[in-house]
């Protein structure tokens, strides 16, 4: 693409929705670290960029990547941040599975999970 190109705008932003699904495909693989890596990219792109939905979905993706890494301690926070993220968007769906991963967390620190 030429910078005048139409669309040429859109390419940062398709960038990090790459990242964010290279992030997910990584977690699938067990590849946390990795994953990880990519999510973060993602979601410094998202948040310094004000987009909101994508900022919580990165969030829930590195929550997820945690939990599957058993450590309730690292994803708590993401879980919270996107809740936060959400508040008021009208993402009840969403919120409602992060507050099911956030009872996932505390069960498991409470060894009834």
């Amino acid at each position: 693409m030429r910078p005048q190109d139409e669309g040429t705008a859109d390419v940062p932003r398709a960038r990090a929705l790459l990242e964010r699904h290279r992030g997910r495909s990584l977690r699938g693989l067990g590849r946390f670290e990795e994953s990880r890596d990519r999510l973060g990219a993602a979601l410094r792109y998202f948040r310094a960029n004000g987009d909101t939905y994508n900022t919580a979905r990165t969030l829930t993706d590195l929550a997820e990547t945690w939990l599957d890494a058993s450590d309730t301690a690292a994803a708590r926070p993401l879980i919270e941040a996107a809740i936060t993220t959400l508040s008021g968007q009208g993402a009840e769906y969403h919120v409602a599975h992060l507050r099911g991963m956030r009872e996932r967390c505390l069960a498991e620190e409470r060894g009834t999970g």
